[in-house]
């Protein structure tokens, strides 16, 4: 468990994720903490540093069998504008995704006719980790790995209206070759081997092989695809703005791809 209690410099909004969780407690679902709100928690929040992109928005996503369970949730929440997944908790943007029952091919049809992949969702669900927040609500968060997984996806869906999330990606890879993260990578001869000994790609290598670990290979090829695709590929790597991308790439997709045949 990651124990926040006590702390003041921690940048999500737990009153929010408190009556998220009574509202999900009243109705007998889990949720997820994921996207921004998770990095922080998980990441930032370890490292006592300051997120490169601040964001206000708290993503989550929420485990349910079928849509009524959803549309009862709904119910229970302020909409945000026509968006059948978005609302307002306390003055801040919530972006609600389901997962679970309601998906077909790993994709979810909204009854807006909004189709969302949600391909990498259950994966960090199973592998996710606690986090007790400095007031004492304890919560499910995405693992760093497990965001890792999320942020290539996320990028690939919308990296043509919004590059943000190749920005992400470089921020949580680049982070977990740091302390406290870096420490397990040394201890990994694969991932030092793979890389040459680099621990930045080791790094990469190391989080992404614990990444895809969580995937059957039918669902965890998508991440492959697109960070090997010759079109995406140069795309991304400009998005993450960083003279290391290539490196960080090249050890992830190699790491995720071992992570799959375990």
């Amino acid at each position: 468990m990651i124990d926040l209690t006590g702390r003041t410099d921690v940048p999500v909004a737990e009153e929010v994720l408190s009556a998220l969780q009574a509202t999900c407690r009243k109705l007998g679902l889990e949720f997820l903490v994921v996207g921004a709100a998770a990095r922080d928690l998980t990441i930032h929040a370890l490292q006592r540093s300051t997120p490169i992109r601040a964001t206000e928005d708290i993503d989550i996503a929420v485990a349910v069998r079928v849509s009524e369970q959803f549309d009862e949730f709904a119910k229970h929440l302020k909409r945000k504008g026509e968006s059948q997944h978005k609302f307002e908790v306390l003055g801040i943007e919530v972006d609600v995704v389901p997962f679970g029952g309601l998906e077909h091919d790993r994709k979810i049809l909204f009854a807006d006719d909004h189709l969302l992949d949600v391909n990498g969702l259950q994966e960090p669900y199973a592998t996710s980790i606690a986090v007790r927040m400095p007031h004492g609500t304890e919560l499910r968060v995405a693992s760093a790995p497990a965001q890792t997984a999320l942020k290539v996806l996320a990028w690939r869906d919308r990296h043509d209206v919004n590059p943000k999330d190749g920005l992400d990606l470089r921020v949580i890879l680049s982070a977990l070759s740091e302390d406290p993260f870096v420490e397990e990578v040394w201890d990994d001869l694969e991932a030092l081997d793979a890389t040459d000994y680099d621990i930045i790609a080791a790094a990469s290598y190391h989080y992404a092989r614990q990444a895809a670990e969580g995937f059957v290979p039918a669902d965890g090829i998508a991440i492959v695809n697109t960070l090997e695709d010759v079109q995406l590929r140069p795309q991304l790597l400009r998005h993450m703005r960083s003279e290391f991308a290539p490196t960080l790439i090249d050890a992830y997709a190699r790491g995720f791809i071992a992570g799959l045949e375990r």
